[in-house]
């Protein structure tokens, strides 16, 4: 029952639809397209050319584009209008695929007005024997506005290209993907790049020139998206050719891009060789910068332990905290020849010098790098030394102090 009214409701919906549609019948005129126009003159390059802004609203919608000009673009537009007062204006942007129409008024270099568009039938016709059948006032108004002549739908179709979509030739246009592009890019390539791909390369700087110097220097051809990636992330031939040089192989793109990411320049591989040792190797290197074992950090516990140290141990003390600093300070209150490990483990278990110089000031010195990660793990400190001493212990020693923490009573045999 609910179901059958759900579906009597839908339909009456339907119906009202229907009718409501029929009262708003849309005439071949309200196909028109038409809108208002602003405009500014301005210098680029030495000439002057004309910063254009389209706008429209029509059935609910809003739309604006804008670009700028040569002024030979255009026809009826005078150079003469950029210093005119109040003077009115007609010119047109005559294209393959149809005619926009500006009236309006200048003054002072600024302009406005009202467009309207005309598409061209010839340009419509010779679209049908290219395979472009059913264009809309919409597409030929774009192809219109980004100069998609039917010229260049032929080269790009020469170019293997026929099957590109009506948005993949304005893409093509707005981002300048040529046929000599797409020939060049296809002759370097492994296989044929995709009308996406062209577009990608001309928006991240993929150029031929980059292509070719990229696959003097990596291991395999790249991929398209190997090329966007490594634009992406600023892999260059030169510092790829530098870092395999440094490091005797060739590079794929995965490892270069996380190079990139991590920042393992030429300038980070050979202070890290210096430093730490010549046969350092990809992963170590991304996993130094990961947590910032810098060749100046790697100098510096170097100097202090009195050898060099190994990568592995680097990043340990990066992740767990053991800074110069802190390995200064230990070796002189607990011992000079302290061990990385010991010093590890002192900053997982919370061994500071002031832990240490505070068992100093209740009379113990000379404590054991083992005993003092055991005193931390089991909560033995300065404080807990005085209650002891106030409960009639005068001189425990650490094994008592540590016992007494696990039992949790004042008592030990030994005492």
């Amino acid at each position: 029952m609910i179901l059958r009214k759900i579906t009597l409701w839908l339909a009456a919906a339907v119906l009202m639809t229907a009718v409501f549609s029929a009262r708003i019948p849309r005439t071949a005129a309200d196909d028109t397209i038409r809108g208002d126009w602003t405009a500014k003159f301005t210098t680029w390059n030495g000439g002057t050319c004309l910063n254009l802004e389209l706008e429209r609203s029509s059935w609910g919608h809003h739309s604006k584009w804008g670009n700028t000009h040569k002024l030979t673009d255009f026809t009826g537009l005078d150079a003469g209008l950029a210093t005119a007062k109040d003077s009115p204006v007609h010119f047109e942007l005559r294209r393959d695929a149809g005619t926009v129409a500006f009236d309006g008024r200048f003054s002072d270099g600024v302009g406005s007005g009202k467009f309207s568009f005309a598409s061209n039938t010839d340009y419509v016709q010779g679209m049908k024997s290219l395979g472009y059948s059913g264009l809309s006032q919409e597409q030929l108004f774009a192809f219109t506005l980004h100069d998609v002549s039917r010229q260049f739908v032929a080269d790009m179709k020469d170019a293997g290209y026929g099957n590109a979509s009506a948005d993949d030739l304005v893409a093509f246009r707005i981002h300048g993907v040529s046929p000599e592009f797409a020939r060049s890019m296809q002759a370097l390539l492994p296989s044929k790049p995709s009308a996406d791909d062209l577009v990608a390369f001309r928006i991240h700087g993929v150029s031929p020139e980059f292509t070719k110097a990229m696959m003097d220097v990596l291991p395999n051809k790249p991929s398209a998206e190997n090329l966007v990636a490594m634009r992406i992330h600023g892999v260059n031939p030169d510092d790829t050719k530098e870092i395999n040089a440094l490091l005797g192989k060739r590079f794929d793109v995965e490892q270069l891009v996380a190079f990139r990411i991590h920042g393992v320049s030429p300038e980070f591989v050979r202070g890290i060789q210096e430093s730490v040792s010549k046969d350092v190797s990809a992963d170590e290197l991304v996993a130094m910068r990961i947590h910032g074992a810098s060749p100046e950090f790697a100098k510096g516990m170097s100097t202090l332990l009195g050898r060099r140290v190994p990568v592995e141990q680097l990043v340990a003390f990066r992740i767990h905290g053991v800074s110069p600093e802190f390995t200064e300070a230990m070796q002189k209150l607990v011992s000079k020849n302290v061990t990385p490990d010991e010093l590890v483990a002192f900053r997982i278990h919370g061994v500071s010098p002031e832990f240490v110089r505070g068992m100093n000031d209740v009379g113990y010195s000379n404590i054991s790098p083992d005993q003092l990660v055991a005193m931390r793990i089991h909560g033995v400190d300065a404080s807990f030394v005085k209650e002891v001493r106030d409960h009639g212990f005068k001189n425990p020693t650490i094994d008592d102090l540590i016992e007494m923490r696990i039992h949790g009573r004042y008592t030990r045999a030994s005492m």
